[in-house]
C-alpha cells in the first residue's frame, strides 16, 4: 500500500458518462483558475493514446498525468497511486482533480485515492441532459456514476426543452437524493461549491465574511439558484457529539460546511466537512494558544439561516 502524507492535499473525482462534456467543464475550470490553488490534474483514458489531455495544455495546471489503456478503477490501480505520490512530492498542489474514462466506477477510485493516504473532498458527476435515456440504457456505468455523486452537473441544458429537462433532473433526483444538481451549457459551472478550492477560500475571509459568496463571472448563476454563505467564530470547544449531531440534522439546502475546532474530548483540533450530508472527521494537531475555531456554511439560502443554524451551533459549544 502506498502511503502518501499530504494533510494539505484534497481530490476531486470527475467523472461522467461518454461524451457528456467532463473535459470541456474542467477547461472551464481551469481557464479560470480556481482561486489562485495549486491544481494538478489526472487524465485518465481507456485508448493508448491521450486526446483529452491536449486540450488543457496551456491552462492554470501545475502539472498533468495522463494514464492510458484501461481504467483507474479497475486495471491500472497501482499506476494512479504512483502517480498520486509524483503529483504530491513534485508539485505539492492544493488540489488533485481526477478525470476518469466515461465507464469508471467512482466508488474504487475514492477507495484507491484513499489507500494512498489521500483525502477524497467530493466526486462530481457530469450527465448529458440530452442523452441520459440512451447512456443509461447501454451501461450501469452511468448508473452507478449518478449513485455516487456528491454533485451532478446537469449539461447540454439547451438542447432539450423544459419538460423533458424537468424529467431528467426528476429521474436524477430519484436515483440521487442526496447530490445539489447544476444546470450547465457548454459545462459553464461556477467552481465555488464543487470544488474543495471553495470551502477554504471561504475559511480564509472568515474574518470579514459578509454572509454572500465572493462574486465571479458567473455570479449570476449562484443569484439564480439562491447559494450563499455564512462564516462562524469561536474560541471555545464544542461537545464532539453535539457537534455531530448538529451536522447530521444540517437541511439537504446545505451544500457544503467545513470547519477547524476544537472539542473537549481532545487537546488537538479537528477538520469536520460536510458535502451535500456527506460528513467526515480529520484530527488536525494540537490548538495554538489563541485558537479561535472557524466554520463556513454553503447552500441555498444559506445566508438567511444563519440566526437558526449558529444558535444551533452554539448550543453545541461546551
Amino acid at each position: 500500500m502506498l502511503t502518501v502524507l499530504a494533510d494539505d492535499v484534497r481530490i476531486n473525482i470527475l467523472t461522467g458518462f461518454l461524451g457528456s462534456g467532463k473535459t470541456t467543464l474542467l477547461r472551464h475550470i481551469l481557464d479560470r483558475g480556481l482561486d489562485g490553488r495549486r491544481v494538478a490534474v489526472i487524465m485518465n483514458e481507456l485508448g493508448d493514446i491521450g486526446i483529452d489531455g491536449k486540450v488543457l495544455q496551456g491552462l492554470n495546471i501545475e502539472q498533468m498525468i495522463e494514464l492510458g489503456s484501461g481504467c483507474v478503477c479497475c486495471t491500472v490501480n497501482r499506476e494512479f497511486g504512483l502517480a498520486l505520490q509524483e503529483l504530491v512530492e513534485t508539485v505539492a498542489p492544493e488540489l488533485i482533480i481526477v478525470e476518469t474514462t466515461g465507464v469508471a466506477d467512482p466508488p474504487n477510485i475514492v477507495v484507491e485515492t484513499r489507500q494512498a493516504g489521500l483525502r477524497v473532498d467530493a466526486t462530481i458527476t457530469v450527465v448529458d441532459a440530452c442523452n441520459i435515456d440512451r447512456h443509461l440504457d447501454v451501461s450501469t456505468a452511468a448508473a452507478d456514476q449518478i449513485a455516487a455523486a456528491d454533485f451532478i452537473v446537469l449539461n447540454k441544458v439547451d438542447l432539450v426543452d423544459g419538460a423533458t429537462l424537468d424529467r431528467v433532473e426528476a429521474e436524477l433526483r430519484r436515483r440521487n437524493g442526496r447530490a445539489y444538481i447544476a444546470r450547465t451549457v457548454h459545462g459553464v459551472a461556477d467552481a465555488s461549491v464543487l470544488f474543495a478550492t471553495a470551502a477554504a477560500v471561504h475559511l480564509e475571509a472568515v474574518a470579514g465574511a459578509t454572509g454572500q459568496l465572493p462574486g465571479h463571472s458567473t455570479t449570476g448563476h449562484l443569484e439564480r439558484d439562491r447559494i450563499s454563505a455564512f462564516a462562524y467564530e469561536t474560541p471555545r470547544a464544542f461537545d464532539r457529539e453535539r457537534l455531530e449531531r448538529w451536522i447530521e440534522r444540517l437541511p439537504p439546502a446545505i451544500y457544503r460546511a467545513k470547519g477547524i475546532v476544537r472539542v473537549t474530548e481532545s487537546e488537538w483540533t479537528t477538520l469536520f466537512n460536510v458535502t451535500c450530508g456527506r460528513a467526515d472527521f480529520e484530527w488536525q494537531g494540537r490548538a495554538a494558544d489563541g485558537f479561535v475555531g472557524q466554520v463556513v456554511v454553503i447552500g441555498k439560502d444559506a445566508a438567511s439561516m444563519r440566526d437558526e443554524l449558529t444558535t444551533e451551533l452554539e448550543a453545541c459549544l461546551a
